[in-house]
């Protein structure tokens, strides 16, 4: 049998083999998925998204029914696979990092998919149709909450105009064994839902309309949908496209909401004529949906992505910016006693149209992807600029994350980092089928890492409990 010492190096190796950090980016131009190690920034693996399944659209005789057929069209009088059908374009990724899993959406072929975060391998895809863009994970309830846009023709990073309309959050659950669907979906009163957020305990999801400039508020337990306009410049229904302020993502954090709104030219149906909207930031109070505060963030700014630093209550927003002016980059926001306040702008003129954004989880860097430019770009929470990564020219790189908690430590099955009889109780489960645990859970429970989980494991676990 093992001796302490030998449990001892085990739990210590755990450690340190949890401290390992990634950062996952969508490469949309390639259907790839590239991973970074963020010591060094050097390319881990790249995976390539191949889950479209084949073609269907040979079976519609008629155009009706080849236009209403997902990844479709009627050409020289056959149905026939659109121009992206056979494409995936990954644009959003998610960790799940207290199971151990990874999601990416696939805006062009309709897929969410679903990979391990051991080892990159994947596990499943699942068509959910309407262009779905960005998701809100719930990892305690093993639940995704994706926005769906519909197809979208884009000018350019601050001006949407739709061409196929969605009005739907679609819902799915994951386990181990892959992705599944009871067709349950939200429907709110707005067209285009792209911003997406969820609660600390998965009971409201919040989704903002990118052409109705309206927020909903969904209560995942009775299902009721509450709907608000976020523009009080405005008073526009919410089945009427507006475009004026373009919310792009949500932030959920504790009874605050935080939008992103890229702005920029917005045209008065009512007068004729065009004023020029600064990219904003807006706060929420999500318990009474009051708007709190907002705050500019410049001219032809173009804010995209936010995110939140874990160690303080700061904010910081990738700027998709424009060429002309100059204005791509990252804003770093500070929010204190409801008021917004701008701590730092890091702008230069080789961003180009900054994307999605993260942060290490000590706080200390801060991670923005170049759509236009192809570079991963690294900044100092202070906004200084450290390093970049090239990916590519033709790249077009979309969402990106950052690992927070690397592995789990050996023996903490059910990863709260502590060992104790809870651990115990769940080894003893995993022993018995591992096949329905999850990647992290089965990870920690191999013991002593002979990669077999048994009776041994059990042993040596309880022993470092009682030896600790």
């Amino acid at each position: 049998m093992m001796n302490i010492k030998k449990i001892i190096v085990i739990l210590s190796c755990g450690l340190i083999f949890g401290e390992s950090k990634q950062l996952y980016a969508t490469i949309q131009m390639l259907d790839q998925v590239v991973v970074l190690d963020l010591e060094n920034l050097e390319v881990n693996e790249t995976i390539n998204t191949e889950f479209v399944e084949d073609s269907q659209c040979s079976v519609w005789n008629n155009e009706n029914d080849c236009m209403l057929a997902d990844s479709c069209e009627w050409m020289m009088g056959e149905c026939m696979d659109s121009m992206l059908g056979s494409l995936n374009v990954p644009h959003f990724v998610s960790l799940d990092e207290l199971n151990g899993y990874w999601f990416v959406t696939a805006i062009a072929s309709g897929f969410i998919a679903q990979y391990s975060l051991l080892d990159n391998t994947f596990i499943d895809a699942f068509f959910v149709g309407d262009a779905p863009a960005l998701l809100a994970i719930d990892p305690k309830n093993q639940m995704i909450y994706c926005s769906a846009v519909g197809l979208m023709f884009m000018d350019n990073m601050s001006d949407m105009t739709p061409t196929f309309e969605s009005n739907k959050i679609k819902v799915l659950s994951y386990s181990s064994v892959g992705l599944s669907s009871d067709n349950e979906e939200y429907i709110i009163d707005s067209t285009t839902p792209h911003g997406i957020a969820i609660n600390d305990n998965g009971t409201e999801i919040y989704t903002a309309s990118n052409t109705a400039d309206w927020i909903y508020k969904i209560n995942t337990q009775n299902d009721e949908i509450l709907g608000f306009p976020m523009d009080q410049n405005v008073s526009n229904p919410p089945d009427v496209i507006t475009q004026r302020l373009k919310p792009i993502q949500c932030l959920s954090v504790q009874n605050k909401l935080f939008i992103s709104c890229s702005a920029g030219n917005w045209l008065n149906t009512s007068s004729g004529e065009t004023t020029l909207i600064e990219g904003k930031l807006q706060m929420w109070n999500s318990d009474t949906m009051e708007l709190i505060d907002s705050i500019n963030l410049g001219e032809h700014t173009s804010p995209w992505h936010i995110i939140k630093s874990p160690i303080d209550d700061i904010l910081y927003v990738a700027l998709g910016g424009s060429e002309d002016y100059e204005t791509a980059g990252v804003a770093s926001v500070s929010y204190y006693n409801n008021n917004l306040s701008i701590n730092w702008v890091t702008n230069n003129s080789s961003f180009d149209i900054l994307h999605g954004i993260d942060v290490s989880s000590d706080g200390q860097r801060i991670y923005a992807s170049g759509r236009g430019d192809g570079n991963i770009h690294v900044f100092d929470n202070n906004g200084n600029y450290l390093d970049n990564i090239f990916l590519g020219q033709m790249t077009m790189l979309g969402g990106i994350a950052v690992e927070k908690r690397g592995l789990p430590n050996i023996g903490d099955t059910n990863n709260d980092l502590s060992i104790n009889i809870l651990d115990v109780i769940k080894l003893v489960d995993i022993v018995l089928d591992s096949m329905m645990y999850h990647p992290y859970q089965v990870y920690a429970s191999d013991f002593n890492e002979d990669n077999s989980i048994n009776i041994f494991d059990i042993i040596l676990l309880v022993e470092s409990i009682l030896y600790n």
